[in-house]
């Protein structure tokens, strides 16, 4: 009897173990759970020899496609977080059913802080964007928009400890500080938080807060623009956020949204080309998916008020996109936070939208634009030491990029790259950045953060330069020596 029982305990344990792999054909694959493309079957043969880590990746591939894989994590998830109430899944499970990215605790709890040579960069990046869009006949506005957790900090767990002040309020002050143009969508957020503008279950404000950014946008940016103030409206509870879609992949609870009743203005697509149905395009890109909206163009059939917009932007700026449409004769969407300015329309009017928990990559890598030409007076400026200088051809530009010693003062914040051949001299003004895709594949997150940087595009054409330069960088009233750089008019 003993030996039947280990017999059919034995058959059982390896029809359990088993069933996975056995239903595998008749399950498809969820590649949308978590939002990242599913691990790939490995190779047995890599780079000619025997892969040694097949074991590893076939674990991984197998684990992305089991079978009742998102139920078993909805119900997993459901007891951390609604029973034990521990962070799971990258989402907080705050008070009251709400939630929060857990991304969004460094910013709250402001371990994250930026330093003030980083603080200074943020503020002379934006300001020189500026100063390109502004030469050229737009307007420029920057729109950082807050975390839920800045504006509902109090449905936040208790063992997050709220910080007075973080880098999104000290990039705030420093933007005022120096003039450029910027929206404050967080004092006007938490003053009508009561309004109820963010959703509960998803890490985005919903329409309500976006008409509400929409307007102070537009008001920071100084365009006429029609206001949808006596817009009415619906609260339904028909909207799945994407933190519940994180905690419950097999279904979950859906929130609310409050959906507009706008008549807004006929519009066509530029790109993609061909969009016969221009209100499900709108509505795919407006979706979480994702799919195929990292660059697109509207035109309007009506509008008369403003001409071109150039809407840098990323999620949330998705809420945004009908009332931006409605507003310009045209209008161009790009989802990144390194934008390319020279792509920005010679009076058009740009927006820098971002939100808080993505600051820092406003200064991770320089957008690209060419820098400009300075007069620069370096009497009384002092020897620094040493700089790393690092140039490219780039075909269009040759770039010059590098660091400054660590922990030095940068002054005012700004950087100038001075080129001399000994018969002439030039100066352009860098962006105070640090590239770390480029400098940092072996150096540690500590190295990053101490780091003092410089990027510039030079058009060596328009600037006529050929031949050999000495590269020196001033910055904080010092002058630190660099390389040499070869300019071989690659733009002619």
């Amino acid at each position: 009897m003993n030996k039947t029982f280990k017999i059919i305990y034995s058959a059982l344990f390896f029809l359990v173990i088993s069933l996975p792999l056995a239903l595998m054909p008749f399950f498809k694959n969820e590649k949308n759970l978590e939002k990242r493309a599913l691990a790939e079957f490995p190779k047995y043969i890599e780079g000619g020899k025997l892969n040694q880590d097949f074991s590893t990746g076939f674990d991984k591939w197998l684990n992305d496609r089991v079978p009742f894989r998102a139920q078993l994590l909805s119900g997993t998830n459901f007891i951390k977080s609604e029973v034990m109430h521990t962070a799971t899944s990258n989402v907080i499970s705050g008070k009251e059913g709400w939630l929060f990215l857990e991304s969004e605790s460094p910013d709250y709890m402001n371990t994250n802080a930026m330093s003030d040579n980083e603080i200074k960069a943020f503020g002379v990046t934006l300001s020189l964007i500026e100063e390109n869009v502004r030469a050229r006949g737009g307007r420029f506005v920057f729109a950082p928009i807050p975390n839920k957790a800045s504006v509902y900090g109090e449905k936040m767990p208790s063992c997050y400890t709220k910080a007075s002040e973080n880098n999104l309020t000290r990039i705030t002050k420093e933007l005022d500080r120096i003039n450029v143009s910027h929206v404050d969508c967080l004092s006007m957020l938490v003053e009508n938080k009561d309004k109820d503008l963010y959703h509960k279950r998803d890490s985005h404000w919903n329409y309500k807060g976006a008409l509400m950014g929409y307007n102070r946008i537009m008001d920071g940016l100084g365009a006429p623009h029609k206001t949808y103030e006596d817009a009415k409206f619906t609260r339904n509870l028909n909207w799945r956020g994407d933190l519940d879609k994180l905690l419950y992949p097999a279904g979950g609870f859906n929130d609310y949204q409050y959906d507009y009743d706008i008549k807004f203005s006929d519009f066509t697509f530029k790109r993609p080309k061909k969009v016969k149905d221009t209100a499900a395009q709108l509505k795919v890109f407006m979706g979480d998916s994702e799919m195929n909206d990292e660059y697109f163009i509207t035109k309007n059939k009506t509008v008369q008020e403003n001409g071109s917009l150039y809407m840098v932007r990323d999620s949330f700026g998705r809420a945004l996109l009908p009332f931006m449409i409605d507003n310009y004769k045209e209008a161009t969407f790009k989802r990144t936070v390194s934008p390319d300015i020279t792509a920005v329309p010679d009076g058009a009017d740009m927006i820098y939208e971002i939100v808080e928990r993505n600051l820092h990559r406003v200064i991770d890598k320089a957008p690209f634009m060419y820098a400009p030409q300075r007069d620069l007076d370096t009497t009384g400026f002092a020897a620094g030491g040493d700089a790393k200088v690092i140039s490219s051809g780039e075909g269009y530009a040759v770039r010059i990029y590098g660091t400054l010693p660590e922990g030095i003062d940068t002054g005012d914040g700004r950087v100038y790259i001075i080129l001399s051949n000994g018969v002439s001299s030039f100066c352009f003004e860098a962006f105070p950045i640090y590239e770390k895709e480029l400098l940092t594949q072996n150096a540690g997150s500590e190295a990053q953060k101490k780091a003092n940087g410089f990027s510039a595009y030079i058009n060596d054409k328009e600037a006529s330069l050929s031949g050999v330069y000495e590269v020196k960088i001033a910055t904080g009233g010092k002058i630190y020596q660099g390389s040499t750089v070869k300019f071989n008019n690659v733009g002619s």
